[in-house]
């Protein structure tokens, strides 16, 4: 009785699923044709730094390399052995956060301008030999506007805290 019990139960549940395939195939390899569609661009530009070093002073300047406007910042990465001082230039400020910040968003093609870069004057402790290397990281975020054409600085707040590097 309980083994004629058990395949009922089993000839039932083969029936089920047997049935149930055919529509589950056919919804999963259900196709249709379009027409037309649009360009989808998923990967940012990564945006260029050059710096120059002058008599221990790095002058950097950030090329926007993407197809939309962006605003940067950067981050001196130094050793314990010395010290970095940001020279004030036009459009740089320190944030106090550890990182140089640049006012204005910069055009696809543009750069933060030559005659005013991002400027660190470099001190190495009194007596301090050997040789040591300042390594700047730059971060980047696309500019949000409004449909008034006006910049959402809490968009801009929003993702460059998501990308807070080494804090």
């Amino acid at each position: 009785m309980k083994t004629k019990l058990l395949f009922i139960i089993a000839a039932i549940a083969l029936v089920i699923s047997t049935v149930a395939v055919k529509p589950a195939m056919a919804f999963f390899t259900d196709t249709i044709q379009t027409q037309g569609g649009f360009k989808i661009s998923v990967g940012d530009g990564t945006p260029e730094i050059d710096e120059k070093v002058e008599d221990l002073t790095k002058k950097i300047t950030i090329k926007n390399t993407g197809d939309y406007p962006i605003f940067v910042r950067a981050k001196a990465i130094y050793p314990d052995n010395c010290t970095v001082t940001l020279t004030v230039t036009e459009g740089w400020s320190d944030g106090g956060d550890g990182y140089y910040y640049y006012a204005n968003p910069i055009a696809p093609g543009e750069s933060t301008p030559v005659d005013t870069p991002l400027t660190l004057a470099i001190t190495r402790k009194v007596g301090d030999t050997g040789t040591f290397n300042v390594i700047i990281v730059q971060e980047a975020t696309k500019v949000a506007y409004d449909e008034n054409g006006n910049v959402i600085w809490d968009a801009v707040a929003i993702s460059q805290s998501n990308y807070n590097l080494g804090q």
